[in-house]
């Protein structure tokens, strides 16, 4: 009892000076009049137990006060507007650990193919269907491409991937593409595989496979990683103006969903231009990390911008590498075999590198070389074990490496990456999404249990993200707060009950960690006088409700920089 009321003392302490100093900066000239909101629950996030204020006040996009609602109405002065909470919860805006804001955006354009509870798409037939629907109802012209997203073999009730000759039934003069689920497989027929130039003759590239038929030559339709690359032409948007168009409408999804900064998390040469564009005109709403997949080659214009200040709501945070593919996909790189091989595959398969090791190390040579932060997909062990071994012998470690993903890390890979000072953003909707999938077929129960090991990460001390890669699943980060603290599967079944964390350290991973991890922790992730006045206003606090009801909590308003930009009051 004695610890608890010291610890208290400390953060009410911790408060009121932050008032303190807030009413000494509110004393002279107001540029604007100011907010202050009170009424509700306000939660900062400011420590590592949760710390609550009556009021907090807003100027010029920053946090004024935060504390007691008189020493903050203080801090506000004459002429502040006043918003009363109603009793609902105030909290830091999310911070998105990990995703591609404007492939959310393109998606909504495309077919959408995802199975339930997302979409509706549980069966072979009702993929077809859904693509003949799209293809008549948006009138797309004879020959031109039909693009499907989000399918998901270990939904369909197939449990297999459509093939050349499933989408040949759909059109056999439209060229069809369909994206899987994770992003990192797609299938085509027959018009389309001629459209991209693959044939019998096609070498598999290095990196990625293209799935044959008996013949073990003939492409059955199905592309894996690398094999997507012509793919590309056919999902980007079609002129500069499409592209502004797709970030935007993916911002407006994640501002619904409370979130105040975005990531672009693998942004090739053939997109940055949009993203660009849209900051040029102003169109963001939303602050934007773009990471930039640093396998291709860039312009030195572009290099000169890594790691520089947001212009225009966009900044290149640092570069991206992508060693491997995805666990539900089975092309995760594992140092053990896979339960179930995928089709074509031996018994001992266990996925393989995405990306040629040799050129992984020169870029990380080249990042250190140049003070670039680095952010790597790693899914698989021996993905996460290339990891470790190029952060260290490249002399990378204490750089805040991003581990993105590391989903099938092994316990003492946790102590090499606290010891290197690599932190893991955990895709932690797994669990919900696939973790009957990955218990069965992808991982076996013992990896499955340990699939994204959150507490098991905070027990070695690193500072560790959840994400949702949206668009693999919806940005909903009330559903990856539910995942990282309940790890329910589908069936009902608790995936690997030691490694639930609870509702405060989830939010410590969506808040103040998602921050830290992107060197913006000084500016952003609590409400703190000073930093920015990103906010999100819940209909229920996350701390005061049963677990299993986190998903029955709703975003209310989104404000970035004190300016309301989505929901109301």
């Amino acid at each position: 009892m004695f610890c608890k009321l010291a610890r208290a003392r400390r953060a009410w302490t911790a408060v009121v000076a932050a008032v303190l100093v807030a009413v000494s900066l509110g004393a002279g000239a107001q540029a604007a009049p100011a907010t202050v909101y009170g009424g509700g629950t306000i939660l900062t996030m400011a420590g590592d137990t949760p710390q609550y204020v009556e009021a907090l006040a807003v100027r010029d996009g920053r946090i004024l006060a935060v504390g007691q609602r008189a020493a903050v109405e203080k801090a506000a002065g004459r002429g502040a507007r006043r918003v009363d909470l109603a009793g609902r919860t105030l909290l830091p805006g999310f911070i998105d650990g990990h995703g591609h804001v404007t492939s959310v955006g393109q998606a909504a354009g495309f077919a959408s193919l995802a199975p339930p509870p997302v979409g509706g798409v549980a069966s072979m037939s009702e993929l077809q269907a859904v693509l003949t629907r799209f293809t008549a109802d948006r009138a797309i012209a004879q020959g031109a491409p039909v693009v499907g997203v989000g399918y998901d073999d270990s939904q369909l009730v197939e449990r297999r991937h459509p093939t050349r000759q499933d989408l040949d039934q759909v059109s056999a003069s439209h060229p069809v593409l369909v994206m899987h689920v994770s992003g990192h497989l797609a299938s085509a027929n027959s018009a389309m595989l001629a459209l991209m130039g693959i044939g019998p003759d096609t070498p598999d590239p290095k990196g990625g496979h293209i799935r044959r038929m008996a013949d073990g030559r003939t492409p059955n339709g199905v592309l894996e990683e690398t094999a997507l690359a012509a793919a590309l032409a056919y999902v980007l948007p079609r002129d500069l103006d499409a592209a502004v168009a797709a970030t935007v409408a993916g911002q407006k999804i994640y501002m619904a969903n409370g979130i105040t900064t975005a990531q672009d998390g693998r942004v090739m040469p053939e997109a940055f231009p949009g993203l660009a564009e849209a900051a040029r005109r102003g169109d963001l709403p939303l602050d934007t990390v773009v990471l930039i997949s640093f396998d291709r080659d860039w312009p030195e214009a572009v290099r000169q911008q890594i790691g520089k200040p947001y212009s225009g709501r966009m900044r290149i945070g640092g570069v991206k590498l992508s060693l491997d593919g995805s666990p539900q996909g089975r092309t995760a790189w594992l140092h053990d075999p896979v339960p179930v091989p995928p089709d074509g595959k031996d018994a001992g398969y266990r996925g393989y590198p995405a990306m040629d090791t040799v050129l992984f190390r020169e870029r990380l040579v080249e990042a250190r070389a140049n003070n670039w932060q680095v952010f790597v997909h790693v899914n698989g062990d021996e993905a996460a074990q290339a990891l470790i071994d190029g952060v260290r012998e490249v002399g990378l470690a204490g750089r805040r490496t991003i581990a993105i993903h590391a989903q099938v890390v092994r316990p003492e890979q946790l102590t090499d990456f606290k010891t290197l000072d690599i932190q893991p953003s955990f895709f932690a909707s797994h669990t919900w999404f696939w973790g009957d999938w990955h218990r069965e077929v992808a991982l076996g129960p013992a990896r499955g249990d340990f699939i994204s090991p959150q507490a098991s990460a905070w027990q070695v001390g690193l500072r560790p993200t959840a994400h949702n890669d949206s668009p693999v699943v919806p940005p909903d980060i009330m559903r990856l707060l539910w995942s990282s603290v309940n790890r329910r599967t589908q069936s009902g079944d608790i995936l690997g009950p030691r490694e639930r964390i609870s509702v405060y350290r989830a939010l410590q991973q969506v808040t103040l960690n998602a921050a830290w991890q992107i060197n913006e922790e000084s500016d952003k992730g609590s409400l703190e006088p000073g930093k920015r006045a990103d906010l999100v206003i819940l209909d229920a606090n996350p701390l005061a409700v049963e677990p299993m009801a986190l998903t029955g909590i709703h975003v209310v308003a989104t404000s970035k920089d004190g300016e309301v930009i989505f929901g109301g009051f």
